[in-house]
């Protein structure tokens, strides 16, 4: 077995900076007191441990938020989804990590570097900075991950060897072991491997025991899988109030990463998503962005979010954004290429119908259906995009540009149009619906109508479709061109 360990540094404060579109000074506050402070804090003087009061005094123009176990509990089952994406195999680690049993994944992710490379770019995409380390036991995985990032260890042969030279910080033991260790010189886990065994299960350390033999594969440690939830939500809350639509995208898009990594672990995809965009008072703006099919693709869920917040008039400054999927539908897969090459993209009609209803408005984009109506004028209907109309009865030729409204022709017995035009077929004759002004209907329809339509050439090759109204003053008309 492989493991592939995810930990984040200072997971409370990645937390709450998820929002920040700047490198501003920034800390999260647990106790009135600095848990974590970001490098703009930093470097004006803010370390963890400082009181409140006394990192404002330094750096007056500090960012604070809360810590919120909850928030971090929460990000952590999405950072669980969003590795789904590479393995079923994925486990909760602690409570600022996660571990992914890999060695059915490589070959189809081009092997260990190519699968390291995408789940941190993955997790970029989220909002976080992650740290990844290989091992052959989850535990081993996890204390590289923390002591030295980037390391992998294919195999036992140096595990042991290896993992003496990590501090015992990163073996996350309680602060009364962390005391006993640090009172009998242990600073590293090789120092605690050098140490008798029955000598540390007396004075209370049978923990740092169990967990080094767990380590080292002496020991199972069995792992329960994380199921990805039915439904999907998450949240991000912004540190300071915003309007700026790209602003908003940019925090947008990290929701729309994890979304995407969740629906690859259900293999399936959504047909809409809801965001919520959250102000001080009031209710929250909803969008609801439809896809035009079910999909699981990023880019098309944050192309269609930027047309929406492109359009968007804010009632007041948001200061959170929460993402909603439900409905997943499972997508088939697609067949990979002899020769490596990308599978051929599909027609793109629903998304480009989704992206001008994003900008014109869902009742200016309109699809056109045959309608079962003699009359030309009223023989479609206008529905919803793709939505097809009720069949129309077979009839005569019907031309595809239709006039809006038709023009007269020169020549009372014989019609003419730049020349005299010759009649192919017909005629066909087309009376009045008198029935639809008892029922209201088409009101702006002539009151009777009495034609003969035929089929009939120019002297320059073009097809037209004419009627001579058989009610007074009996003229020629055009109504439509073939080609």
């Amino acid at each position: 077995m492989l493991w592939l360990a995810v930990s984040l540094p200072d997971f409370p404060l990645q937390v709450q900076a998820r929002g920040l579109a700047a490198p501003d000074p920034f800390a999260v506050v647990e106790n009135r007191r600095i848990l974590a402070a970001n490098a703009a804090a930093r470097a004006a003087g803010v370390r963890p441990g400082l009181g409140l009061a006394g990192a404002l005094a330094i750096a007056p123009q500090l960012v604070t938020r809360p810590r919120s176990l909850q928030q971090e509990a929460a990000a952590q089952r999405e950072l669980a989804a969003c590795c789904a994406a590479f393995t079923p195999q994925v486990s909760l680690d602690g409570s600022d990590g996660v571990v992914l049993e890999i060695s059915a994944s490589l070959r189809l992710f081009g092997g260990l570097d190519a699968l390291m490379a995408r789940s941190t770019a993955a997790l970029a995409q989220l909002g976080y900075a992650a740290a990844l380390a290989a091992a052959p036991t989850p535990l081993a995985a996890r204390w590289l991950a923390r002591g030295r990032p980037g390391a992998v260890l294919p195999d036992h042969t140096r595990l042991a060897d290896e993992l003496a030279a990590l501090p015992v910080a990163v073996m996350d033991n309680p602060p009364a072991l962390q005391t006993l260790l640090a009172s009998i010189g242990a600073e590293q886990i090789g120092d605690c491997q050098r140490l008798p065994r029955a000598g540390l299960a007396r004075r209370g350390a049978q923990a740092i025991l169990d967990k080094l033999d767990r380590a080292c594969a002496r020991r199972p440690d069995p792992r329960a899988w994380f199921e990805a939830p039915p439904v999907y939500r998450t949240r991000i809350e912004l540190p300071a109030a915003c309007i700026q639509a790209d602003t908003l995208l940019l925090v947008a898009r990290r929701l729309l990463c994890g979304l995407a990594g969740w629906l690859a672990a259900r293999l399936g995809g959504v047909e809409r998503y809801t965001l919520l965009l959250e102000h001080a008072a009031g209710p929250p703006t909803r969008l609801i962005v439809s896809l035009g099919a079910p999909s699981r693709d990023e880019g098309r869920f944050a192309l269609l979010a930027g047309e929406h917040l492109a359009r968007l008039e804010l009632p007041a400054p948001v200061l959170g954004l929460t993402l909603a999927a439900e409905g997943v539908e499972t997508l088939a897969g697609t067949s990979g290429d002899l020769f490596g090459r990308p599978p051929q993209a599909r027609a793109q009609a629903g998304l480009l119908i989704e992206r001008l209803a994003a900008r014109l408005g869902r009742d200016a984009v309109h699809g056109l259906s045959a309608w079962p109506e003699h009359r030309p004028e009223f023989a479609h209907r206008l529905v919803a995009p793709g939505q097809s109309g009720r069949a129309a009865p077979a009839r005569g030729a019907r031309p595809i540009w239709l006039l809006g409204a038709p023009q007269r022709l020169e020549g009372d017995a014989e019609p003419w149009l730049d020349g005299p035009l010759q009649l192919l077929t017909g005629p066909e004759r087309i009376e009045s619906g008198w029935w639809d002004e008892a029922a209201g209907e088409h009101a702006s329809s002539p009151a009777d109508t009495l034609r003969d339509y035929y089929v009939a050439q120019a002297e320059d090759g073009r097809l037209l479709w004419i009627f001579r109204s058989l009610l007074p003053p009996c003229a020629w008309h055009l109504h439509g061109i073939f080609a």
